[in-house]
């Protein structure tokens, strides 16, 4: 009697494609910032816009939606560092400054960040189609500018605090 050794069968996956199609990403982005005209404008909206409307919760909900789409480009589409740090930067911008009242909904409405994000993951995939370096340089400079503003806000925030707390001293 022959002992038959056992073989296991090697079921290789299909090659991927060097630059992986964007498709489900840019369906997403389209229903979160784009998929509704408002009757009249060329103005479009999504489901940021609405679900910020919800105090709170829907602000956090979109957030994470737009969390999950900077991972995917930093992990299945290998976006760098600096581009998905300005992608991130893009999200905590539009999760904050959304989930103020009215001032927020407006923002969001014009802001977009999953269109921008997209955009910038189309930038990177466009560079390595055509084998050219991706670039780092306009993400740091955008974050530095970002972090910038926020500093001069930061500042003139504590500027504010302590002329009200000088002010409420002398008049007490």
């Amino acid at each position: 009697m022959s002992a038959t050794r056992f073989r296991p069968t090697v079921i290789e996956e299909p090659p991927r494609p060097p630059h992986p199609s964007t498709r489900g990403l840019e369906l997403l982005a389209w229903l979160m910032d784009r998929a509704i005209r408002v009757p009249g404008t060329k103005i479009t909206v999504g489901l940021d816009a609405l679900l910020g409307l919800l105090p709170v919760g829907g602000d956090f909900l979109t957030g994470l939606i737009q969390v999950g789409i900077v991972l995917v480009a930093l992990y299945k589409y290998r976006v760098p560092r600096a581009v998905a740090a300005r992608m991130a930067a893009n999200v905590l911008l539009d999760t904050v400054l959304g989930a103020l009242p009215i001032l927020g909904d407006a923002f969001d409405v014009f802001f977009k960040a999953n269109t921008r994000n997209l955009k910038l993951l189309n930038q990177v995939q466009e560079k390595r189609r055509l084998n050219q370096p991706v670039s780092s340089t306009p993400s740091v400079l955008y974050l530095a500018g970002l972090t910038a503003l926020m500093l001069l806000v930061l500042g003139l925030i504590l500027v504010g605090f302590i002329t009200i707390v000088a002010w409420v001293v002398r008049h007490i």
